[in-house]
């Protein structure tokens, strides 16, 4: 079984939280209206089309807008099992004003928990972004999981990321009752803040920096968890969404291979529009083999608390 977690915003949906207007129209609009990413749906849709795929959702985007968030994705042909979100009206009403903006404190116990309901043979892979705490949540998440971080540790950091003791105490419930496991194969951030990649690397070679999510189809199709022809219509779904150049096709091809996370051979039988399958190969061919990176294995757990101390990511789980 493969469970792939997914969060919304930045991540599947593109909303804009940047200006009051942005926000305003995020909370207001109809299904219909709202944009997902390129590349994210026809991603989203392979993943969650296999027989052994679970699709879970959790979201920072209050408990109001489920009606609309659920017809979105059902409009976009995506299958999922789950779909978390916050409650901020509660939180309001309770006066947990840091609950509004913190995110490890609600989604590491609702990841942990929804874990405990899942097949513990089960492999899982994660996609978030950079503007939230995503990378640090579900980096902590894995190493839980896998049973590399104890209830001490994770108690500790919880409470220096300023989670709430309620949610120490259900983050730490679910935790007792997972069967230790190396889980998660994969946590791909995409960057729209453009955080540093040498700033996610000090999470470990589990964390995946991507710009495009049609890069991501590539990492998951050396996996096996996608066929050539999904990841190309990952491909064409980005080409046609974002200006159809195929030299910008071309240069996020040769980086994910120069940063060593497919084998240039992956790109041999690539199929699509002449021009953009020509970009692509030029791009990747004039690598050479040179300057490719390798990455350490998954061994061990990150030393959260000392990330969180030295100010490396911030006390919300940020990397600043």
């Amino acid at each position: 079984m493969r469970v792939y977690r997914w969060d919304l915003d930045k991540t599947y949906l593109d909303t804009d939280f940047e200006s009051f207007r942005g926000i305003v129209r995020t909370a207001t609009e109809p299904a219909h209206r709202k944009r997902a990413l390129p590349g994210a749906a026809a991603l989203l849709r392979a993943l969650g089309s296999a027989p052994d795929a679970s699709v879970m959702v959790v979201s920072g985007s209050p408990t109001q807008m489920r009606g609309v968030l659920s017809e979105k994705l059902r409009l976009d042909g995506i299958p999922f099992d789950e779909l978390v979100l916050k409650d901020n009206v509660g939180n309001i009403r309770r006066g947990r004003f840091r609950a509004l903006k913190g995110q490890l404190g609600f989604k590491l116990p609702a990841l942990l928990a929804a874990r405990t309901r899942t097949d513990h043979r089960a492999k899982e892979v994660l996609f978030g972004d950079d503007v939230e705490a995503d990378a640090m949540v579900y980096s902590l998440y894995a190493d839980v999981v896998a049973g590399h971080v104890g209830a001490a540790e994770l108690s500790r950091v919880m409470e220096m990321a300023g989670a709430y003791p309620d949610e120490i105490d259900r983050a730490l419930e679910a935790a007792v009752e997972i069967e230790p496991s190396p889980a998660v194969e994969r946590v791909f951030i995409r960057q729209e803040r453009g955080v540093p990649v040498h700033r996610l690397a000090t999470l470990g070679p589990r964390v995946v920096p991507i710009r495009s999510w049609w890069q991501a189809a590539l990492v998951l199709q050396q996996m096996g968890h996608l066929d050539a022809r999904s990841a190309e219509a990952v491909m064409l779904r980005v080409f046609e969404e974002e200006g159809r150049d195929p030299w910008v096709m071309g240069a996020l091809a040769q980086d994910v291979a120069r940063r060593g996370w497919v084998d240039p051979e992956l790109f041999d039988a690539l199929a699509g529009p002449a021009t953009l399958v020509e970009a692509v190969h030029r791009a990747v061919s004039s690598l050479g083999g040179r300057g490719i990176e390798e990455h350490p294995p998954l061994d061990g757990a990150v030393n959260y608390v000392e990330l969180l101390k030295t100010g490396v990511w911030s006390k919300r789980g940020r990397a600043e």
